[in-house]
């Protein structure tokens, strides 16, 4: 019975690192990234804001269920919504779903983690963050329609997400070590 209680601990302490990962992928998006990509005027002809092209390099077996210009996020919390009301969400419900979608994907991926890392490393956090970015985004996403095909975003889009990926990594791998060692054992 012990060793079941802790794997639950190992698993609820993994989905509050893994909320930790996410704002730290968050932190990375706002701060880090931008300067990765760099000036985007002289790609889009003086700074003027592009409509987004359709997917031209889909690799998804059945079909491209993402909009253009639309995340893998908010095209899963659009699809959920449109399952369930049987209509497109609107523009500030999108955005509300695809946060959800982003957070709640951040705190499950943690609780997996948790459950099979048990004891936090910031290493093996980092380690699993670029699991997390080579099997799903650049695999299951793609493969699922939800964004656009591995051909579709430059390289410095790829090397912008796993750098997100890390950063989720170190944050969750970080958090469940301290987390570990603050709280009692069962």
């Amino acid at each position: 019975m012990s060793h079941r209680h802790s794997t639950y601990r190992s698993i609820l302490i993994g989905l509050v690192g893994g909320a930790a990962g996410t704002l730290a992928m968050g932190q990375y998006w706002t701060r880090v990234a931008p300067v990765v990509e760099g000036s985007s005027e002289a790609e889009d002809g003086g700074g003027q804001q592009q409509k987004p092209k359709p997917d031209q390099h889909s690799i998804a077996p059945l079909r491209q269920v993402h909009e253009p210009g639309e995340s893998s996020t908010a095209a899963l919390g659009r699809l959920a919504y449109e399952g369930v009301a049987g209509h497109a969400p609107g523009r500030q419900t999108r955005a509300a779903l695809s946060e959800a979608v982003h957070w709640g994907m951040g705190a499950v991926s943690g609780g997996l983690y948790g459950a099979l890392a048990g004891r936090g490393n910031p290493v093996k956090g980092a380690a699993f963050g670029v699991g997390l970015w080579a099997l799903v985004d650049e695999g299951l996403v793609p493969l699922l329609g939800l964004q656009d095909g591995p051909a579709g975003s430059p390289a410095r889009g790829h090397a912008n997400r796993l750098g997100a990926h890390v950063a989720y990594g170190l944050g969750l791998g970080l958090t469940v070590l301290l987390l570990d060692a603050a709280l009692p054992e069962d």
